[in-house]
């Protein structure tokens, strides 16, 4: 499944330069998420790669009509969310999230920005810096996915059991590390992928490497 989630990003790299190149050309935008959509098959769209590929294409037009932050990107990437249909075969998950709901969750990603920076500039490795920040988005949000597949429980306990790895030091910690284990076991037992979660850190990890080398404006 890893190379299958690999072989989709790959994929991926074709629709975001149009995407970017698309700027607040609508038509243009639209087809660009199309494309990426097309991309993701459905083993990836499990895993959230169809959310993330649709929020950085919508990202991409936005630091390309030369948006001065993070902030400023992620505001003009909900506008165009509202403005641009997603169409194809799309999990209906997205679909049913309401325009708030996509708000605060990017908000919750530009809250996390700013930590995951802290944790590198302490000498916290990269992989260890990124995996806790993906802890605390799971920590954070109700992800819809989960919710829609799993239920409310299931949404209640992957929340609180990433909050206590957090707490025992994060995953490079030792007693944090047996409690990831424990999270890592306890989705593999219920079949948990907290999508929405993994989706917003693509995003995060997308305005990480942008946000200090913004795009050039497109023509």
């Amino acid at each position: 499944m890893f190379s299958s989630l690999v072989d989709a990003g790959v994929g991926l790299h074709g629709s975001f330069r149009p995407a970017a190149e698309a700027g607040a050309d609508l038509d243009r935008l639209a087809v660009a998420c199309a494309d990426a959509q097309h991309h993701v098959p459905y083993v990836a769209s499990l895993n959230g790669l169809d959310v993330a590929a649709r929020l950085l294409c919508l990202l991409s037009a936005a630091w390309a009509q030369g948006v001065a932050s993070a902030d400023d990107a992620c505001r003009l990437a909900l506008d165009l969310d509202a403005r641009v249909e997603p169409t194809g075969d799309f999990r209906d998950g997205y679909r049913a999230m309401t325009a708030e709901d996509r708000e605060r969750h990017l908000a919750t990603a530009l809250t996390v920005l700013p930590e995951l920076r802290s944790a590198r500039e302490r000498g916290v490795p990269e992989e260890t810096a990124q995996l806790d920040a993906l802890l605390t988005l799971i920590a954070s949000i109700d992800d819809v996915r989960v919710a829609q597949d799993k239920g409310p429980l299931a949404v209640r306990l992957i929340r609180q059991d990433a909050a206590a790895v957090l707490t025992a030091g994060g995953s490079g910690a030792e007693e944090g590390s047996r409690l990831l284990s424990e999270l890592d076991e306890e989705m593999l037992r219920y079949g948990i992928c907290p999508a929405a979660s993994g989706a917003l850190h693509t995003v995060l990890l997308f305005l990480d490497s942008v946000v200090e080398r913004p795009l050039s404006a497109a023509a």
